[in-house]
């Protein structure tokens, strides 16, 4: 009896012992637990073919269904080789926003990497040659650049360097984390946002009617683009998630359009910037 007790103790000891060790050294479980505080991997911005923190398990919360906010702050147009700044912002209205984290990638249409990122302080660092197919880039925060303790908000400014010649549109992607600082990965808040620098003025080479919808393809559409029918403006259009910046689809607006009528077409970014008007005649 005596014998079977010392056995259980010594087991015991070296169950615990092996959990002290476990706790003490540097554990990928552990930093996985604690939500990646000096930068998340590569490859979660939500761009097409990346998960968020919040898809892949790194957090325990919501995605888009908190009160918070993401933001990114960068130019409408681009000119190729020029250098901008860029600041991606989050703001809260709940207190139990303590800890704070990003990453975002540049992608051109075709998911290609668009320029050059690079951080100017220790709050953000770049990881080259990454995520899906290994031929990207990010910026993401460090552990200086999480604002433990911090509440209301946190923002990061870097500069982007654009394309040496023209890349076409260009869409920031960027995912955020607003997390409680309670050293695990439950009940934080994870954001998505895209924004597109440009590289001209929206210009429309083509159009069609699809059943009721009105179908526009062109360059240089901004997100949030406005489609005007005989310069009235078309409720319910949307980008075309297959064609971002090169599509606008209008629901409704087809029945619009008889057949062998000739309509004017002009699509407005939000800064204002104006395609030529583009004639459409609905073929008989």
């Amino acid at each position: 009896m005596l014998k079977k007790n010392l056995v259980k103790i010594t087991v015991m000891f070296l169950f615990l012992s092996a959990m002290i060790a476990a706790l003490l050294t540097d554990n990928p479980a552990i930093e996985t637990a604690h939500g990646f505080s000096s930068g998340p991997p590569a490859g979660h911005t939500g761009a097409p073919g990346e998960l968020t923190c919040a898809t892949s398990g790194c957090h325990q919360g919501s995605l888009n269904g908190g009160p918070g906010r993401l933001t990114i702050t960068a130019p409408s147009v681009y000119e190729p080789g020029e250098t901008y700044q860029i600041t991606v912002r989050q703001t809260a209205t709940e207190s139990s926003r303590r800890r704070w984290g990003f990453q975002l990638t540049a992608l051109t249409v075709s998911n290609r990497k668009a320029g050059d990122l690079n951080n100017t302080n220790n709050l953000a660092v770049v990881l080259d040659d990454d995520g899906p197919g290994f031929n990207r880039q990010y910026i993401e925060h460090t552990l200086n650049g999480t604002f433990a303790g911090q509440t209301s908000q946190a923002s990061w400014t870097f500069e982007w360097t654009a394309p040496d010649t023209d890349a076409g549109p260009v869409i920031f992607y960027a995912a955020g984390n607003q997390a409680n600082n309670d050293g695990t990965n439950n009940g934080d808040q994870i954001y998505t946002v895209m924004t597109a620098a440009l590289s001209g003025p929206p210009v429309i080479t083509e159009a069609e009617v699809n059943g009721k919808k009105l179908i526009v393809r062109g360059r240089n559409f901004a997100i949030g683009a406005e489609l005007r029918l005989n310069d009235s403006k078309q409720k319910k259009t949307s980008e075309d998630s297959d064609n971002l910046t090169s599509a606008l689809i209008a629901k409704k607006s087809g029945k619009k359009i008889e057949r062998g009528q000739t309509v004017m077409l002009q699509v407005i970014n939000p800064d204002g910037a104006q395609s030529e008007i583009f004639l459409f005649t609905r073929p008989l």
